[in-house]
């Protein structure tokens, strides 16, 4: 019997967390159906992808845009690359992740009349979409299947938009890469550990002064991930004087060491779409402490039963909470354990089983 055939569509396989996401899904649903990913470029996925599953890519580099007209003929390139591998692999579904391949993944659907469901992965309140992406999710996302978010927030962005029955709620799945690997024994170091881009976004500076802040003598601050700040964050830390104490980490592939060597989790977001790497820092029972920002770290966090919640920009009361998990392994125990409680309906079992109705009622 003929297997369907199911497309992602994104823009690349960097390191990130919607890229992730998709790899995790595509995974797991592998024995299920014929998995296909489609992406942009062509980049070498960062994260461990089964061999069934096959990779296409619609060019080889992308030239930044200067002016509109350049935007378009580039888009309307990869338009007619998506179309053509869906045209010839005979593609049943495509599932688009991100703003630009929701675009054109449902505008694809739609010339070859199938099904398409669409991934928003950051917060649109916050996050810095260009117009022209704005007016075309305006015009073509309501013309989706189903749309996915992953918080009641962003849920209610789109709920003037689009049709109530086609907006759903559904969570990252925590990578099965990483929960196979969690150690559960008590051999952890001094660590503060962070995980994301360096980007305005993640706002580390904010993290970094935080743990000036605190009486760090027998601890260090390890931040994985690589970004646009770099060079202000390391002049930061010699500014600092903690040349020897923050270690930036660059990207990292084996995130799962950083995880079970460390004692505390910080997170310094000014937003998020939905944190995959607090979920993952949770279930690795970590004692988490996260800004209160929109959208996901309070309806993770309960202050003070599983982590700390903080408010944005505000590295005092940061290196507050941090000096109390430092000072006290009874707290942090207790917030781990809690924790890994609180993320298990984030395990991919859990989350692939609603992905697959989704699908499957599509493809009905």
């Amino acid at each position: 019997m003929r297997k369907p055939k199911i497309a992602f569509v994104l823009p690349a396989l960097n390191m990130g967390g919607a890229q992730r996401v998709v790899i995790t899904l595509a995974n797991a649903l592998v024995d299920e159906y014929e998995v296909f990913i489609i992406t942009f470029l062509n980049v070498e996925p960062f994260y461990q992808l089964n061999d069934n599953i096959t990779l296409v890519h619609c060019v080889d580099s992308i030239q930044p845009s200067s002016n509109v007209i350049q935007a378009i003929k580039s888009n309307y390139i990869l338009l007619k690359r998506i179309n053509a591998i869906v045209k010839r692999n005979k593609i049943d579904i495509l599932i688009g992740f991100l703003t630009s391949a929701n675009v054109l993944a449902t505008l694809v659907a739609i010339i070859n009349r199938i099904p398409v469901i669409i991934s928003e992965r950051n917060n649109p309140y916050s996050e810095k979409t260009p117009k022209i992406w704005q007016l075309m999710r305006l015009i073509v996302y309501p013309k989706a299947n189903y749309v996915v978010v992953q918080t009641e927030i962003i849920k209610k962005f789109f709920s003037n938009k689009i049709k109530k029955d086609r907006l759903l709620i559904l969570s990252n799945p925590i990578s099965a890469e990483l929960t196979s690997k969690r150690i559960n024994d008590n051999n952890k170091e001094n660590l503060i550990f962070n995980a994301g881009r360096l980007t305005d976004q993640k706002a580390q500076h904010i993290l970094i002064k935080a743990f000036a802040f605190t009486e760090n003598d027998h601890w260090k601050l390890m931040i994985a991930g690589d970004g646009a700040n770099r060079g202000k964050y390391e002049q930061l830390i010699n500014e600092l004087g903690l040349g020897e104490k923050v270690l930036l980490l660059g990207e990292q592939k084996n995130v799962h060491q950083h995880y079970n060597r460390s004692k505390i989790f910080a997170f310094s977001s000014i937003y998020e779409g939905f944190p995959n790497a607090l979920i993952e820092a949770m279930h690795f029972g970590l004692a988490c402490v996260s800004t209160n920002c929109p959208t996901g770290p309070s309806e993770l966090i309960e202050d003070g039963k599983n982590g700390y919640l903080v408010p944005m920009n505000d590295e005092k009361a940061m290196a507050e909470k941090l000096k109390m998990l430092m000072n006290d392994e009874n707290k942090r125990n207790l917030f781990g354990e809690q924790a890994i409680k609180t993320v298990e309906k984030f395990e991919v079992k859990n989350v692939v089983l609603q992905w697959k109705i989704i699908i499957d009622t599509c493809l009905d």
